[in-house]
């Protein structure tokens, strides 16, 4: 992957056409973020492989979806069901259970890479991907600013026309309930869906309990007076806000085929813990070598018995050697610094306070007495059931030229870790397309999506985003 620098003259052009068409997280008048005058360039070759990666993670899931239900017939370990449905109420048990035996598979996702090119890794899959408005209108801001006339930009706001179109009836009504901070951004793919024929709605998830309601089997929202058939929901966000029995109504509604719901209400597709399933001795075989290479290394915690070694393989002999000595959780904090830098820990459930927004994912290359705290606290968590796992910590930076949005001049070069994230859907198939990207750039470590600001030392921090272009067309 390379990073195309345009000219410095795009950058207010860039800041105003964003904040005009609303692209703003949260409750702010101006976008918010930085700015960089750049799109990532993705070779044919990537792009070949980003398709070979695509499949192989509808593989994979697909792989743990049997495991799950073999678990829940008895043929494989309970753990395995436990993990899978740690932390849901009964009624989401049931509905996940029932979205299983259906054998309903995402249509969409986000698969977010730490790096794209002759090493590729992926940080983890978004199948449940917020801010579709927003990130959607971020790409097609920049690539008309910028064009490049041999070099060819994503269509993700088509890609996913294509599939709600594919998924529903015609004219269909398709409903987005989003938390309030991407409700602003929404409305970006409501105006353009409107047109194209489409009754996108878009509210937030709060409303939904009110204004979304079942009848005779079928889903029907409040809008303008009317109550209309829902054909397309795009629900993940909408889950917390709905009362459990709604939530089993709905999975039975998609099961008879009377709405599509996207994500299906299967939470594993909100986990992580099942990143460790092919470093595992006992299910390796069951996964190739392109997944292991994908996910980097991988390990379950367990208040038993640890076993890092797959984190071992390709490290300095030292540090490989004191991973490879590690029985229990305890001990991780004993590691050297140098081995204790080259780890991640994840909370890899798919419901609670830690699975998602970067909050349940820790580095532990500080002193010893932090690494003791937050191991200490994984292990409280694992205590109550809930599942952790333990990734080998990527470092790939990107030189990148940002500006601060409310001052665009002059520019301040970072060293930038990156979340590349790459847009696809999935037709009944479940042959992969891939319909675009953005790249989100930052000085920290987790690429979180924050806000610019100035830090003590008077450097920018924050991310910037910019588009993916493709030297083939997609």
């Amino acid at each position: 992957m390379d990073i195309l620098r345009h000219p410095d003259g795009v950058v207010d052009e860039l800041l105003a056409a964003l904040t005009t068409n609303g692209l703003i997280y949260g409750t702010g008048e101006t976008y918010p973020s930085l700015i960089t005058p750049s799109s990532c360039i993705i070779s044919q070759d990537e792009v070949a492989a980003i398709d070979a990666d695509l499949r192989c993670l509808q593989h994979f899931y697909r792989t743990w979806n049997a495991l799950y239900r073999a678990a829940l017939a008895g043929e494989e370990p309970r753990w395995i069901a436990d993990l899978c449905e740690y932390g849901l109420r009964p009624e989401e048990i049931q509905a996940q259970r029932m979205t299983l035996a259906a054998g309903l598979e995402p249509r969409f996702c986000r698969v977010d890479y730490i790096t794209i090119g002759a090493e590729q890794k992926i940080a983890e899959v978004q199948w449940k991907s917020g801010g579709l408005g927003l990130f959607f209108g971020i790409h097609d801001v920049c690539a008309s600013i910028a064009p490049t006339p041999t070099i060819h930009p994503g269509h993700p706001v088509q890609g996913l026309y294509q599939l709600i179109m594919r998924c529903s009836s015609h004219n269909p009504v398709a409903v987005n309930a989003v938390r309030s901070v991407w409700l602003r951004g929404e409305h970006y793919l409501r105006r353009i869906y409107t047109q194209r024929g489409i009754h996108y709605i878009v509210l937030n998830r709060r409303e939904g309990a009110r204004r979304i309601i079942e009848r005779n089997g079928y889903l029907s929202i409040a809008d303008g007076g009317k109550l209309l058939r829902i054909d397309f929901l795009y629900g993940q966000e909408l889950l917390p806000a709905l009362p459990p029995p709604m939530i089993v109504r709905i999975a039975r509604a998609a099961t008879e085929g009377k709405l599509w719901v996207e994500t299906p209400l299967n939470y594993v597709y909100r986990q992580k813990w099942g990143m460790a399933l092919p470093f595992m001795p006992a299910y390796a075989h069951l996964f190739d070598d392109r997944i292991r290479a994908l996910f980097g290394a991988v390990a379950l915690l367990r208040s038993d018995v640890v076993d890092l070694s797959p984190l071992a393989i390709g490290l300095p002999a030292e540090i490989a050697c004191q991973l490879q000595r590690v029985r229990t959780i305890d001990q991780i904090a004993y590691l050297s610094t140098a081995a204790r830098r080259m780890l991640v820990l994840k909370c890899g459930a798919g419901s609670g306070l830690y699975y998602s927004q970067g909050r349940g994912v820790f580095r532990i290359n500080g002193s010893r007495s932090a690494a003791q705290k937050t191991l200490a606290f994984v292990q409280s968590r694992i205590a109550q059931g809930e599942p952790w796992i333990i990734q080998r910590y990527v470092n790939v930076t990107y030189p990148v030229d940002v500006y601060a949005p409310w001052s665009p001049h002059p520019f301040e070069r970072i060293d930038a870790h990156a979340r590349l994230m790459v847009y696809a859907t999935f037709d009944q198939s479940g042959s992969p397309q891939m319909i675009g990207g953005l790249g989100n750039f930052g000085r920290d470590w987790k690429v979180s999506g924050k806000s610019a600001q100035v830090d003590e030392r008077g450097h920018l921090t924050g991310t910037a985003f910019n588009d993916m272009r493709f030297s083939q067309h997609l």
